[in-house]
């Protein structure tokens, strides 16, 4: 039976486990120089033409009133100006996007890629970005030395620590060398160099200009996670194959199971996220709950885990409504919706992961026949009988095993009215008409 529970970890948020005493990264301000004396040195009319745009973009500075205008700020004056010298003085092709498409786990503010022809490939992160406004995090005068003092006094609530913790956290979600934390007076180059270690350089000034400005330090490890490997599969927490991600719960809100005659000890289980479905305000990825070594518990189960990032209180918001929803409609779970087996924080309540049952493969347009609709209608209408609605219904969020179908993506569920459950079994309704025509027409 799923229950709330009140279990807490005792390893402290962002513990030493994870993330080790941050070092400076030696030699980067010379690796710096030695890439971009010779470009500096070079006169041409390119490069002046590059200077004297730098030079117009920065004098636009602003004043900034919240993150958003600090990272549009940001984006003009750095990563547009590094994208522009990186095509022309290089003839590299990338840019900084968004997170949605680059980034498994987790939301940083920005993730640069390499334009390349493989579409599996296309959108691959090589490197992250992290804004934060100067309000919120003033340049500190030794930046590892307050992380490290702040976090051995357990200060984890220093904002300094969260912010050093939460681009690490990025990149070592996500497989990654290499990170950067800028408050567009300051910018800082992260570097992991072990399992749990991290460089960090000295800050890139605003004020500073030529090899020391952000924008030269942005150039540089551009184009070094370019021409060089910048993928690191080391875990903080186990070795597993490349590409595998581990995890365990610190703080259980939901302790559940699988099977009512197993009592699972949530925090001594590994979770081993093995392949990414897809992401929107979560990141949906599959793989398996097992025991971590040591630990005496003999089962281990296929699962989903729904993860999100809750460092914005957004996305927090998100995770415990669906939370809320799986609960209120606890009745239902493994019949007509996946069963909630666990659900808690881990990374210092960096993320917030939901484990599901797996219920197999995402319904589509190719892979359903007749039978699939009306089992559909009854997973929706088995919601609207306990007053619920589902909030987004479309094909992909129901998933087929074995021909039994179960409606999944709670994450927009709520209590709905007569006139909005109406209009959600009106949707499937259209939706079925629609797959009829083009199953018809195909078949002429």
């Amino acid at each position: 039976m799923t229950r709330r529970s009140r279990t807490k970890t005792k390893n402290p948020a962002y513990p030493r486990e994870y993330l080790a005493d941050p070092t400076v990264w030696p030699g980067i301000n010379d690796d710096i120089k030695n890439f971009l004396d010779p470009h500096l040195n070079h006169e041409s009319e390119r490069y002046d033409h590059l200077a004297a745009a730098f030079n117009y973009t920065i004098q636009d500075r602003a004043l900034c009133g919240d993150k958003g205008e600090v990272v549009e700020l940001g984006v003009r004056v750095y990563e547009d100006m590094t994208v522009r010298i990186l095509r022309k003085a290089f003839s590299i092709r990338g840019d900084f996007r968004g997170h949605q498409d680059a980034v498994t786990i987790g939301d940083p503010d920005k993730a640069f890629y390499k334009f390349t022809e493989d579409p599996n490939d296309m959108f691959e992160a090589r490197f992250l970005v992290e804004w934060k406004t100067p309000w919120d995090l003033p340049t500190p005068k030794n930046i590892i030395e307050h992380f490290n003092k702040k976090r051995a006094r357990g200060s984890m609530k220093d904002n300094v620590v969260k912010a050093i913790s939460q681009v690490y956290g990025y990149m070592s979600f996500n497989n990654l060398m290499y990170g950067a934390l800028c408050n567009y007076e300051a910018l800082y180059l992260f570097r992991r160099t072990g399992d749990t270690s991290l460089q960090i350089s000295p800050p890139f000034l605003y004020s500073d200009r030529g090899i020391r400005s952000p924008l030269a330090a942005l150039t540089y490890i551009c184009n070094q996670v370019i021409k060089e490997d910048y993928s690191y599969h080391h875990s903080s927490v186990a070795r597993e194959p490349p590409g595998t991600r581990i995890f365990t719960l610190e703080d259980v809100e939901v302790d559940g199971t699988w099977d009512n005659d197993i009592k699972v000890p949530w925090t001594n289980m590994n979770l081993l996220l093995t392949r990414a479905v897809s992401k929107n305000i979560a990141s949906i990825i599959a793989g398996e709950i097992m025991a971590r070594p040591g630990i005496k518990f003999r089962y281990q189960k296929p699962a989903f885990f729904k993860v999100y990032d809750i460092t914005q209180i957004p996305t927090l918001r998100s995770a415990d409504a669906e939370i809320k929803a799986y609960n209120d409609l606890k009745s239902l779970q493994g019949e007509y919706i996946p069963r909630l087996y666990a659900a808690g924080t881990t990374w210092g309540r960096f993320l917030k992961f939901l484990i599901l049952e797996d219920c197999g493969q995402e319904a589509s347009d190719k892979d359903i026949d007749p039978t699939f609709w009306p089992q559909a209608r009854r997973a929706i209408k088995a919601l609207h009988k306990l007053g619920m609605i589902h909030g987004d219904v479309k094909l992909d969020n129901f998933a087929i095993s074995d021909g039994i179908v179960k409606v999944i993506d709670l994450g927009l569920s709520r209590q709905g009215s007569l006139a909005e459950q109406a209009e959600e079994l009106n949707e499937l309704d259209r939706l079925k008409r629609t797959w009829d025509e083009e199953r018809e027409a195909g078949l002429e």
